[in-house]
């Protein structure tokens, strides 16, 4: 089989399509990044978990919203079995559309200072990890190198014309309400999720991945004052902890957090879908691929 990269992100690689040069195949690693660092270990199955549970993530909104999901491929080298998607090629917008549900993070801390948070102003007396009156769309921009910064709504404009801002947002807010209600009907809580965007002619349409913990924080149950993460935040606390925000040599990961961290993934992909990730296909053999 003949094929091409056009793409290594910290975590994927994107290839084109030996069969139709109209699709792509999405290659997810195992590689973990954290404060746009790739960092050396790899945390086994972690591709395979991020395509199965984007695969089922796509599947359960498509009936609503357009998504670039063509199928999970199999006709692919051993080593890319279960960690593949076949996509719809699409013109890639250059926005981030980050929509958050939950008062935490930085959100949190803003309210505790003035009553609001990205700008809006609050209900008083709410408490931590408390659901927004509505969620907010807050879209940063997508950013090769470096920290992506926020955009506000003439920001936004500006960037993809103000018709197509709005149908962003728009979409966006849909997309997390349709996850977060599903999350909820399996007892986790969607907190914050990120989105992407291509065109296909003019048509929006859903794109990247979606609901996974590389791309949103999900909490085990209802947040209260100490929630359970299952997705990254596990990891970045650790190297908080241990003093590493991006600067320098990260500190070698412990092997206890890299397989808690896979253990939490897999709890994401089996309560979402019921099903066991043991069923998966796919190696279980850690797969870094080609780095950026």
């Amino acid at each position: 089989m003949s094929l091409t990269r056009v793409g290594v992100g910290k975590v994927r690689e994107t290839w084109v399509d030996p069969r139709d040069e109209a699709a792509l195949l999405v290659v997810a690693t195992d590689r973990v990044s954290a404060f746009d660092v790739v960092l050396p270990e790899l945390v086994p199955d972690k591709g395979r978990l991020l395509t199965a549970i984007a695969a089922a993530a796509f599947e359960r909104v498509a009936s609503d919203v357009a998504t670039h999901l063509l199928e999970v491929a199999t006709d692919v080298p051993d080593v890319w079995l279960g960690r593949t998607l076949r996509v719809r090629r699409l013109a890639m917008l250059p926005v981030e559309c980050v929509v958050r549900g939950r008062l935490v993070g930085s959100a949190w801390e803003s309210y505790q200072r003035d009553g609001t948070a990205f700008g809006r102003e609050l209900p008083r007396d709410l408490d931590f990890g408390a659901p927004f009156p509505e969620p907010l769309f807050t879209p940063t921009t997508k950013a090769h190198v470096g920290h992506d910064l926020p955009l506000g709504p003439d920001e936004l404009g500006e960037l993809v014309g103000e018709r197509r801002a709005r149908e962003l947002a728009d979409r966006s807010l849909e997309v997390f309400s349709l996850l977060a209600s599903w999350f909820d009907a399996k007892g986790l809580t969607l907190v914050d999720a990120k989105f992407e965007f291509g065109l296909d002619g003019r048509a929006l349409v859903l794109a990247d991945e979606i609901a996974t913990p590389d791309a949103a924080r999900i909490v085990a149950g209802d947040l209260g004052q100490n929630p359970q993460w299952l997705d990254k935040q596990l990891l970045r606390d650790w190297l908080v902890a241990e003093g590493f925000r991006g600067e320098g040599p990260p500190p070698p990961l412990p092997s206890d957090l890299v397989g808690e961290l896979r253990g939490r993934y897999v709890t994401v992909y089996e309560t979402l879908t019921g099903r066991s990730f043991d069923e998966w296909p796919g190696s279980a053999d850690p797969y870094g691929g080609e780095r950026a």
